[in-house]
């Protein structure tokens, strides 16, 4: 009886480390492009400075990139395969509010991004700005 919780345990452990820096295997863009997870990420940082009200979010897709800022969402197309980003449309909704300067900064930053890095579980957008993102779900 014991080794046979033993195995149960370590067939457990095995399949919880197994699935460590993987996305959840549900959702519409579930999957992986050129080693990017699809999936929703958080905006935590945007060059050097830190977005401590995480209220950015991009959401990646087959061929898309969509998300908000504090008060607009934006939707746009992208026209190179995963890793490498080259944004050939962006559409935005234009609601005045205070966060006009990070929010067009950042929109900024994703029409000029060139590359996206996944590692240790944190998404890079790379380009003159670098955005770094934390994922938040599918």
């Amino acid at each position: 009886m014991k080794t046979a919780i033993r195995i149960a345990a370590a067939a457990a452990a095995v399949a919880a480390i197994s699935a460590c820096d993987q996305p959840a295997a549900t959702g519409a863009s579930t999957g992986w492009e050129g080693g990017i997870p699809y999936g929703t990420y958080t905006v935590v940082g945007f060059g050097k400075e830190a977005v401590p009200t995480r209220d950015g979010s991009i959401r990646l897709g087959p061929g898309t990139i969509s998300g908000s800022g504090p008060c607009n969402t934006f939707t746009a197309t992208n026209t190179a395969t995963l890793p490498q980003i080259h944004i050939s449309t962006m559409n935005w909704t234009d609601i005045a509010c205070g966060h006009k300067g990070f929010e067009g900064r950042l929109f900024e930053a994703l029409t000029q991004a060139q590359q996206a890095q996944w590692e240790g579980g944190v998404l890079k957008i790379i380009g003159p700005t670098y955005i770094t993102l934390e994922r938040t779900g599918n």
